[in-house]
């Protein structure tokens, strides 16, 4: 049966991982278990390519639930489990690889490479879960092994802060799944996820209105405590004791599980009203906020720190407006994006390094500045209304994409306004066209792929039209002020503002002092 061909493909790459734990019990064994971890993730791309063929024959694989009550282990194959455990099996070969080149020669190289696997294999059974239980239970095991990673050198201080600070929000986070989920077992009297989009769809879930609104209230503040939304990010800032892998995973990887969520929970969102507009919200927030402090860090891990924590933001922004294939095409991007980030940034300082750096100082050009915002928008508005000719553009995706217009502004404010020759400033046009071309492009290919999976996209309130609006403008506002805020910093209001900016407005130090982690000395 094809439900069976799926659950060995897609479980052959869990269990090798599963086996490089088993072989870590002795460090002997150090080559064979570093030979199974390089193969296991090319298992879950051979998987992935597999199922992409076995989806064009049925869009949906589901197993039969083995436990009680339609609670237990069972297998969901679409659209979005496909993509998502073909991008974490990418991810896994170029970190399992980066890995073992980083640790070589450290005597606990076996333990970190057990410890890495375990929690890939417990990220590839996340995406594919198709059961609430499951779903919790894998949840609470991807966090627990995550922990083990983060405190892999306990002589750290930092680390353990950050473990601990983290350790404590998912707890919370756990709770807080754990009552949506319990609330959606007792709406729908099933564990299957399939069952329950069914019921949501013929209109079942009229009659549980009250109690859906408060599950998808609990599931977005799950998606809050679990992808660093304010206020719960700071231990994001103080994970850079770490191994580097473990960052690039972190970043890349598990920070994805919140929007995956959101994605997933699609069709729940779309029948209440005011888990979209807190979605939205918390979103928003903090895209701003990492956006704002992400230029001013010192540092490239914490500058990365920042930008991880406003693309999540982002990312669950476009879900609270109902964008989830403009969502899922952003994680995706982003967690390929990061893990080159982390993985390379050693190399950063060297490729700055160079005799042409002088080129990218800023001039304060103001006609310059000027005929940057002109071409920036000339590119968006020609590209968009080239596209809506052949596809429907919603109103949504126009302000998104407004957003994404405020991006190349800055850009090309950069590039402009400072001593570059006419050639870099061409090949810059011309990337600009091209990044939004594949906006458009990409959006639209990942919408068609993600098909049922996701509901179709309704017209927003007048209040999300206002929140929107009103997002996009600050995100304008951000660009312009940082476009002129080079050019000001001697005057001292505006230099008190950017060490607290550089700070984070301190809101790190606040959870601290809450949770009292500073003295954290076990």
């Amino acid at each position: 049966m094809i439900e069976n061909s799926s659950l060995l493909i897609f479980l052959l790459p869990i269990a090798a991982l599963f086996g490089v734990a088993f072989l870590s019990a002795s460090a002997a064994r150090l080559p064979i278990l570093i030979n199974i971890a390089k193969l296991a993730p090319v298992l879950g791309i051979l998987a992935s390519t597999a199922g992409l063929v076995l989806l064009m024959q049925n869009p949906l694989i589901e197993t039969s639930t083995l436990g009680i009550e339609e609670l237990g282990f069972s297998l969901r194959i679409d659209a979005l489990s496909l993509i998502m455990y073909a991008m974490v099996s990418i991810i896994a070969l170029v970190v399992v690889r980066f890995s073992i080149n980083y640790l070589n020669g450290d005597p606990n190289q076996h333990k970190f490479m057990a410890k890495l696997a375990i929690t890939i294999a417990f990220v590839q059974l996340l995406v594919l879960s198709g059961n609430l239980f499951m779903l919790f239970v894998i949840w609470v095991a991807t966090s627990i092994s995550l922990h083990q990673l983060l405190i892999f050198y306990p002589n750290r201080f930092k680390a353990r802060i950050a473990a601990r600070k983290k350790f404590i929000l998912a707890r919370l986070g756990d709770v807080t799944l754990l009552s949506a989920l319990i609330l959606l077992y007792s709406a729908f009297s099933t564990g299957n996820l399939q069952l329950i989009f069914n019921q949501i769809q013929n209109v079942q879930a009229a009659e549980f209105s009250t109690q859906l609104e408060i599950a998808t209230l609990l599931l977005v503040l799950t998606a809050g405590l679990k992808s660093v939304q304010l206020p719960f990010h700071g231990w994001i800032l103080e994970v850079m004791e770490t191994p580097t892998p473990v960052s690039a995973l972190l970043h890349a990887g598990l920070l994805n599980a919140g929007p995956f969520l959101m994605i997933r929970f699609a069709y729940l969102f779309d029948v209440v009203s005011f888990a979209p507009i807190a979605l939205f919200v918390m979103g928003a927030c903090t895209a701003l906020y990492g956006a704002l402090v992400f230029t001013t860090q010192p540092t490239i891990k914490t500058g990365l720190a920042y930008s991880s924590i406003g693309h999540m933001g982002f990312t669950l922004m476009l879900s609270g407006m109902g964008l989830y294939a403009a969502s899922l095409l952003h994680l995706v991007a982003h967690s390929f994006y990061k893990a080159h980030a982390f993985l390379s940034s050693g190399s950063v300082v060297d490729n700055v390094q160079t005799n042409n750096a002088a080129s990218s100082i800023r001039q304060g050009n103001a006609g310059k500045i000027i005929v940057a915002f002109i071409s920036s928008l000339l590119i968006y508005t020609s590209i968009a209304l080239i596209w809506s000719n052949f596809v429907e553009l919603p109103l949504q995706l126009l302000l998104v994409g407004g957003i994404l217009f405020t991006g190349i502004l800055s850009l090309l404010i950069n590039t402009l306004d400072a001593n570059n020759n006419w050639m870099a400033i061409i090949k810059l046009l011309g990337s600009t066209c091209l990044v939004v071309i594949s906006f458009f492009v990409l959006e639209e290919l990942m919408r068609i792929t993600l098909g049922n999976q996701i509901p179709l996209l309704a017209e927003q309130t007048t209040i999300m039209l206002y929140l929107i609006s009103l997002t996009l403008g600050l995100f304008f506002t951000l660009v312009a002020w940082q476009a002129i805020m080079p050019f000001i910093r001697s005057k001292k209001p505006t230099s008190k503002l950017g060490v607290h900016i550089r700070n984070g407005f301190y809101l790190n130090v606040l959870f601290d002092r809450m949770i009292s982690s500073l003295n954290y000395k076990n």
